[in-house]
């Protein structure tokens, strides 16, 4: 009963994201990235700095990396390893493309995305992410509400907190996003759960 609801929260919330219109916010002149579907620059919206008090990624070791490489298209499709996926919509990728999922080695529970050889890719549609934390969870951890930051791949600076749902039954955080980077999951010291 518990898993069936943990899933319908997930999918409520994927509704939401999916449902929510674009929001204008003023855009930094010198903010940009380049869109691996169409290789031009597009403005990213402006964001105010995340409260990054308290927050820390989650210790987790692993000394494997794991990878998969999947061509996509406007038909949408999905990359798995184990409990780790991305699912991506129909018509959220307008051209096919390769996409690879990676589990690096690492001491974080992290997940990099690609789509080919671009440093980032913008979809048309929110994709929906789930990232597998159960090797790391703890009982003490289960009493926390986890959360998923995109993060700078090599200084794992924490960048921008994604909305997403944390799934304590199965040590898993679904979240949603429209580009690729690196993401990695967080706890903040002083949480008291749900």
């Amino acid at each position: 009963m518990i898993r069936v609801t943990e899933f319908r929260l997930a999918v409520v919330l994927l509704a939401l994201v999916a449902c929510s219109g674009d929001v204008t916010s003023p855009t930094p002149p010198a903010a940009n990235v380049a869109s691996g579907a169409s290789g031009s620059l597009l403005p990213l919206p402006w964001k105010p700095r995340p409260d990054l008090t308290g927050v820390t990624l989650i210790d987790c070791p692993t000394a494997t990396t794991q990878t998969v490489t999947s061509r996509i298209g406007p038909a949408g499709g999905t990359l798995a390893i184990g409990s780790t996926s991305v699912v991506i919509p129909l018509g959220a990728v307008l051209f096919p493309q390769d996409f690879t999922l990676t589990i690096p080695a690492s001491q974080y529970a992290e997940i990099r995305v690609r789509a080919g050889s671009a440093e980032h890719y913008l979809f048309k549609y929110p994709v929906a992410m789930t990232i597998d934390y159960s090797r790391c969870a703890t009982p003490a951890l289960d009493q926390h509400a986890l959360s998923v930051w995109n993060v700078d791949e090599d200084s794992h600076a924490l960048l921008e907190q994604m909305l997403g749902v944390d799934l304590k039954m199965s040590h898993t955080i679904v979240f949603t996003t429209i580009h690729l980077s690196g993401y990695a999951v967080a706890d903040r010291t002083g949480d008291e759960g749900m």
